[in-house]
């Protein structure tokens, strides 16, 4: 019997083509529920958006897009909101508006939510008109959170101003800012960390009439006695985040008894330092209560920075030599350094055992 005698099996021809088929069907079962499943959650997130939206109002802050869209299909979940908006409630209102959102998730971690900002941004006073404005090349958020509350977030911006009037009144080349619920402890402890770079204050504000060449030399001298700073501090019983004036905002904190626990607070420039430590509140009366511990690096040439960056008045600065003499000498890092022990106690400032006067409510 030859080969071509022999004729194929039909159930083994049938196999095959199962075989064949079969990972083709699995993939577009696979595709329609995943479909499914994804519009399913981006409706549920839609709904969670809403109801978030609901809860902000109640708490003073209305939000508002000109135009919402949800999409990001298969992978991720893309809210482009054009036009944001949000106005803050309360005696003196206030509303901010930028020009775009775009905040994006995970399908496998919906709860972890990272969004970029696109500037300005324009603070405004209903009853005045007054306009502070804020600019930066890149404003990115990030957050965690669940049940609609806010674990941890973040905020990270670069080349950031802060404008009112014409006027910049503060500028940074890099801004970051670290907010989180400290863990193991109730939700009013919160852990916050600061950090920024190149800042520079009002002072520099430079006529537009002045040549290029002039703003970029400036802008070499600035570069090369850039002030930094960062901020690690943990805050306890800060009342609920809505709308409501900073008086009763700090009456609230002082009820229930909140401290700030400065952990760190630094500022570096022109080769100098000043750190800060320590532990504040407000007694009944609305005074400071507490101790602050301040120790400085190369006064000179640090106020010298600082006023020329337009962060110090160019008269404080003058000043430091005899502002060292009342403090105490000790070493930071291996340095040579002044420090003043302050103490905050029933409306009297001490430096040490040097009592320096009194000091009146906060608010």
């Amino acid at each position: 019997m030859s080969v071509s005698d022999v004729h194929p099996d039909p159930a083994a021809s049938r196999r095959r083509r199962w075989l064949i088929a079969l990972p083709f069907a699995l993939i577009v079962v696979v595709g329609i529920g995943w479909s499914f499943a994804w519009n399913w959650s981006a409706e549920r997130a839609s709904a969670e958006i809403d109801a978030w939206i609901v809860r902000e109002a109640a708490d003073g802050r209305a939000w508002n897009c000109a135009n919402r869209e949800l999409g990001g299909f298969p992978f991720r979940f893309e809210l482009i909101c054009t036009a944001p908006s949000v106005t803050f409630a309360g005696p003196a209102e206030w509303t901010a508006r930028m020009t775009r959102a775009h905040a994006v998730a995970q399908v496998w971690n919906p709860r972890h939510i990272i969004a970029e900002f696109e500037g300005p941004s324009v603070l405004t006073e209903t009853s005045t008109g007054r306009e502070i404005t804020a600019n930066w090349s890149l404003l990115q958020v990030s957050g965690v959170g669940s049940e609609g509350r806010a674990e941890r977030a973040s905020v990270a911006a670069n080349d950031y101003t802060l404008a009112e009037g014409g006027t910049t009144v503060f500028s940074a080349r890099h801004v970051e800012l670290h907010v989180r619920h400290h863990p193991g402890e109730a939700m009013g402890t919160l852990d916050i960390a600061l950090g920024f770079t190149g800042a520079s204050g009002m002072a520099l504000s430079t006529p537009q009439a002045r040549t290029s060449g002039v703003a970029m030399a400036q802008a070499a001298a600035l570069a090369a006695k850039s002030i930094d700073g960062e901020l690690q501090a943990t805050l306890t019983q800060v009342p609920p985040f809505r709308t409501m004036p900073a008086a009763q905002r700090l009456a609230l904190w002082q009820q229930a008894g909140g401290r700030i626990n400065l952990e760190l607070a630094r500022v570096t420039g022109g080769g100098g330092a000043l750190s800060a430590s320590g532990d504040l509140g407000l007694d009944a009366q609305h005074r400071p209560d507490g101790r602050l511990d301040l120790a400085v690096v190369k006064a000179q040439p640090l106020f010298a920075a600082m006023a020329e960056a337009g962060l110090m008045p160019d008269f404080l600065a003058n000043l430091a030599p005899a502002m060292m003499m009342a403090g105490m000498p000790t070493t930071v890092d291996g340095q040579k350094a002044s420090s003043f022990p302050f103490a905050f106690r029933d409306g009297r400032v001490m430096l040490g055992v040097l009592p320096l006067g009194k000091i009146g409510p906060l608010y």
